[in-house]
């Protein structure tokens, strides 16, 4: 059964109203709202599915064919993340790794690579590689690999869909030796576009983004779980979150499989598009990467 919180995830202030009817590739307009802390400023989305719900979402709409679109687009993402945090030897545990992207970068400067994957599909096309890729969840692979740890620890873009934020950096604090870096980019829930187009922002991704962070509830989070944050940086989305956003603003519904049985003609725009608005990166805020130190 869903569920209405009352507080903020974070901090424990008060939530008010901030998004009502978002517009999202998962669910139709309507159903689901953001509330956001009058503290910290991070958003919840509201009602907040059960397990089962989640479970259902993911099962029919949710898929990772619109990320192969723009596999050349992620792997410069992810190669700049890595030179930007400064992690560029050792090991690399990335969670949410997806197909491998930054795996594959990671590797190519040397790197052992390990990567935790829910999705079995993506998770097998990750370790044909030569990646080490378990299937499940963080604290699962804690679990199964105790005693093992790593100099860095990425995740990109998954602390939203987590249900319990404060269990995964735990965890993700375990697995890095001392000192070691973990290196987190989400959705900046304060980001200049969200305000231009309030209600059709490309990553509102309501329900599968269950909350939705600012920079400070970030440090919060991260202080709270054992974390010194080193710095922060802001970059725009990318070619797809930009799609999306304009696509949404004038009403246009995409679902989350789109990208399947995609043509050429449609990966040779996506990667023309992709050229072009490439200076939003640097210009625009729409994501926060965060460097923080065990």
């Amino acid at each position: 059964m869903a569920s209405t919180p009352r507080a903020c995830i974070v901090c424990g202030g008060p939530l008010v109203p901030a998004v009502d009817r978002p517009r999202s590739s998962y669910a139709e307009r309507g159903i689901y709202r953001i509330d956001a802390c009058a503290d910290c400023g991070a958003g919840t989305t509201v009602p907040q599915p059960s397990p089962e719900e989640l479970s259902r979402c993911y099962e029919a709409t949710y898929g990772y064919s619109t990320h192969d679109l723009i596999e050349a687009e992620k792997r410069r993402r992810s190669a700049w993340l890595l030179r930007w945090s400064g992690v560029t030897n050792g090991s690399v545990l990335d969670v949410g790794c997806m197909f491998g992207f930054l795996l594959d970068e990671a590797k190519a400067l040397g790197m052992a690579t390990h990567g935790i994957e829910l999705s079995p599909g993506a998770a097998k096309v990750a370790a044909a590689k030569g990646h080490d890729v378990f299937t499940g969840s963080i604290e699962a692979y804690a679990e199964a690999h105790p005693g093992l740890t790593f100099d860095a620890v990425f995740a990109q873009h998954v602390l939203e869909h987590i249900a319990d934020p404060r269990s995964f950096l735990e965890t993700a604090r375990r697995l890095l030796r001392p000192g070691g870096q973990l290196v987190i980019a989400v959705p900046n829930f304060e980001a200049r576009l969200r305000h231009l187009v309030p209600h059709a922002w490309g990553w509102y991704q309501v329900p599968v983004h269950l909350h939705h962070y600012s920079a400070r509830a970030l440090d919060r989070l991260l202080g709270d779980a054992g974390f010194d944050v080193a710095e922060h940086r802001t970059r725009g989305g990318d070619t797809l979150f930009l799609l999306l956003s304009a696509l949404q603003s004038v009403g246009v519904g995409v679902g989350g499989a789109a990208g399947e049985g995609a043509s050429g003609v449609t990966r040779t725009a996506l990667r023309l598009l992709g050229d072009f608005t490439r200076p939003y990166y640097a210009l625009g805020d729409d994501e926060i990467a965060v460097v923080a130190r065990a």
